[in-house]
């Protein structure tokens, strides 16, 4: 029996990494343009551009002019592998990249399956189905960004934590601590997540014989992963953690907002943005796609509530801390940053999981049935109209239409800028500054002294490309007085997309 069981077991964690990888992989199987507009962003480019130019001794800079620390740096090291060899198609090492954010989130429906199985059984398998065909997840593990690895590294730090509180152990502190180091390696803002376990099992550990020095154990180990990305903050930017990727948009946001509403209330705009229907309907927030997770989350709420008063309630109540450190993403990145984006609150999905494996396991054969028949279907469908829809229908009009542009139109040594300068500087393979700070700390000083024109013509580039709501509605105001005059349309690249208008190309004129 025991035989049948684990063979059971291995088939079914087999099944589930099949069906996760099926729909992750066909994603990166498409046509990277057509990529483009569905889940690759601008943003991902950035890292591509980077690992490029460390590889090839240039060092940590988008443009090979500027250092930045405008990424994460475990996914950064990754990509840095992945674009070293050297290969004539662009698209190779780009599609290496997907799979590899592929693969990260398809293991994390393994880690919910092994985990959940302890304390629901076979319910986990429902559960880590749910997180196999959540588009939501799918689509944003397949972005070139740290996502699929955050979400991995996230999912062994919850998994972990409950081993560590079940049976503490010097062993399980130190592989505890090094999870929660990685895991802030990954992404920097999971420390918010991260708090909420480490109380979890703070709480539980003072309680268990040594369990303050399993505390510290865990603690210095993860302190010891984490200092060399610190150290090397402090040493090369001044400040042990702030990225420019955290605060430069942010910044500008703020800075437009107060000097277009004088006296305004900022908490008016903050409470705006939280409540922006796109977000909640498309389902950025509740890590579901389009308005599945409204249906979802209550029956997961409830789920939750009978795990709480069951014996396996450590289980529900860690996937409860998922969702609050969830939210707490939210709050973070609406209310005081201004600036969400749909990979911020993929640990929603793993929350809405478990719940969904408690249901199941406390869910009599009509309930069950029910689920099946109306749950999979919907997740499914919604997927797929998410999928048609896309998260950047602009990108392959635009962007990439720009860099086709200028590979085919500019000097090989031309000097390009942009504040939407990922696709650009890829495709167009010429050397491109990025304008709004996101991955460039000198260009975000020359925002905050309203000096982006000077700072162009100081670093000597040759074209300014961008749409025309990048120019005239969001960084025109920081390009310093009269810089109409010196940027002297060339090509009108595209039609223009409604919100965004026209990209275009201007001859920056060389300063004084």
């Amino acid at each position: 029996m025991r035989v049948n069981t684990r063979s059971a077991e291995l088939t079914s964690t087999l099944l589930l990494l099949v069906v996760a990888l099926a729909v992750r992989l066909a994603i990166v199987a498409a046509p990277v343009p057509v990529q483009l507009d569905k889940t690759l962003p601008d943003d991902a480019y950035y890292y591509f551009l980077t690992a490029r130019n460390i590889a090839q001794g240039n060092g940590p800079s988008v443009d090979g002019l500027h250092p930045s620390n405008g990424w994460h740096p475990l996914w950064l090291l990754l990509m840095v592998g992945v674009f070293s060899p050297p290969t004539a198609d662009l698209d190779t090492p780009v599609r290496v990249a997907l799979a590899l954010g592929a693969l990260f989130d398809s293991l994390v429906v393994v880690v919910i399956y092994q985990t959940a199985r302890r304390y629901v059984g076979a319910a986990a398998f429902a559960g880590a189905l749910v997180y196999a065909l959540n588009s939501m997840p799918a689509f944003q593990s397949v972005n070139g960004l740290e996502t699929g690895l955050t979400a991995l590294l996230t999912a062994l730090a919850w998994a972990t934590t409950l081993r560590l509180v079940e049976r503490p152990g010097a062993r399980l502190a130190l592989l505890w601590g090094l999870v929660f180091g990685l895991c802030f390696l990954a992404r920097t803002d999971a420390s918010i997540i991260l708090v909420w376990l480490g109380l979890f099992a703070g709480w539980r550990l003072l309680r268990a014989p040594g369990g303050v020095g399993l505390i510290a154990l865990g603690a210095a180990v993860a302190v010891v992963v984490v200092a060399p990305w610190f150290a090397w903050n402090q040493a090369n930017f001044g400040s042990f953690l702030t990225q420019t990727s955290g605060v430069a948009v942010p910044w500008a946001a703020r800075t437009r907002f107060a000097l277009a509403n004088p006296g305004g209330a900022a908490w008016q705009e903050s409470m705006r943005i939280l409540f922006l229907p796109q977000y909640w309907l498309r389902g950025d927030t509740l890590g579901a796609p389009v308005l599945v997770g409204f249906l979802l989350w209550p029956a997961a709420l409830v789920g939750l509530w009978q795990g709480l008063r069951s014996n396996q309630r450590r289980l529900a109540v860690v996937a409860l801390l998922l969702a609050a450190g969830g939210l707490s993403l939210v709050l973070v990145h609406t209310l005081v940053r201004w600036y969400p984006r749909p990979w911020y609150f993929t640990i929603m999905a793993q929350s809405l999981s478990l719940g969904i494996a408690f249901v199941w396991w406390r869910a009599g054969a009509r309930l069950r049935l029910g689920l099946a028949v109306v749950g999979l279907p919907l997740l499914i469908v919604s997927g797929l109209l998410a999928w048609q829809v896309g998260y950047y229908p602009w990108q392959r009009q635009l962007q990439y239409d720009a860099a086709l542009w200028v590979r085919d139109h500019t000097e090989p040594d031309a000097l390009i800028a942009s504040m939407n300068s990922g696709v650009i500087g890829y495709y167009g393979e010429r050397n491109t500054v990025n304008l709004d700070g996101v991955v460039n700390p000198a260009a975000f000083e020359a925002i905050q002294a309203y000096r982006l024109l000077p700072f162009m013509q100081a670093a000597g580039v040759d074209y300014f490309v961008d749409v025309d709501f990048a120019l005239e509605g969001e960084y025109g105001i920081f390009m310093g007085p009269g810089y109409t005059d010196h940027l002297n349309e060339v090509a009108v690249i595209s039609e223009p997309y409604p919100g965004l208008g026209a990209i275009r190309a201007y001859a920056v004129e060389p300063g004084p």
